[in-house]
């Protein structure tokens, strides 16, 4: 978990460097550093993590029950509604999260997280199109190349997720207290018992036994990185350090 946070902390830092190499060798580009809004607490941060995931979650399982309840057989029409829905609920989502922010070196994964939002917007909005070009197809349609690109978003969709995933343990990370204790260990988390407890009863509320069935989506699986780490042996920032 760690040493995936350390990778995307160092490309993070790497594109860092980057942007301002290129600031100084190209003076239009240099402009009066802008006023940054005060740092989210990484509670709240975590807790709408907790709470987009839930709701793409959400989104998919009722594209599900209504594949299955539908008689009419036209899938297209139940994808244009679907990508719709999912598109609304990742514009809310970016909406949130661009009202937030954290410190270094956190600093890039809200913005990583919302790119990825953007992007599965681009796919989802495509999905439609596709979809909706299926519906009632002109004359002169190829059928198959159609078809063939709604897999193909499929799997860059699914591949975006996987990215989401794998940004995981980094949000967790977030809530482990930087300070070592008397034998050099990160121990602590900064949020109290009670707190942690909170977080996991909106896991179990919204998740429920999804989170322990094997072979989950990334979204679900993303969810159970989170509570596999809020059930470590850390101890909250309301308990006795060593």
């Amino acid at each position: 978990m760690r040493v995936l946070a350390l990778v995307l902390i160092a490309v993070v830092l790497s594109s860092c460097c980057l942007a301002q190499a290129s600031a100084k060798s190209n003076p239009a580009a240099r402009q009066p550093p802008a006023i940054e809004k005060p740092e989210t607490s990484h509670l709240m941060f975590v807790t709408e993590f907790i709470r987009e995931l839930a709701a793409i979650n959400n989104v998919r399982a009722s594209a599900l029950k209504e594949v299955k309840q539908d008689s009419t057989g036209n899938v297209f029409a139940g994808a244009v509604h679907t990508g719709t829905l999912f598109r609304l609920e990742l514009g809310a989502q970016i909406g949130t999260l661009g009202k937030m922010r954290l410190n270094a070196p956190y600093g890039e994964l809200i913005p990583i997280i919302v790119r990825c939002y953007e992007e599965k917007i681009k796919l989802w909005q495509r999905m439609i199109d596709v979809s909706s070009a299926l519906i009632v197809p002109k004359p002169d349609a190829d059928i198959g190349k159609l078809t063939a690109e709604m897999a193909e978003v499929r799997a860059k969709i699914d591949f975006v997720d996987q990215t989401l995933f794998q940004t995981t343990p980094a949000v967790f990370i977030t809530l482990i207290d930087t300070k070592s204790d008397s034998k050099g260990h990160t121990s602590h988390l900064i949020i109290t018992k009670e707190e942690r407890a909170k977080l996991l009863a909106d896991l179990a509320d919204n998740f429920g036994s999804k989170l322990d069935e094997p072979d989950q989506n990334y979204t679900v699986s993303a969810a159970k990185l989170v509570k596999d780490g809020l059930l470590k042996n850390f101890k909250c920032s309301d308990e006795p350090w060593d």
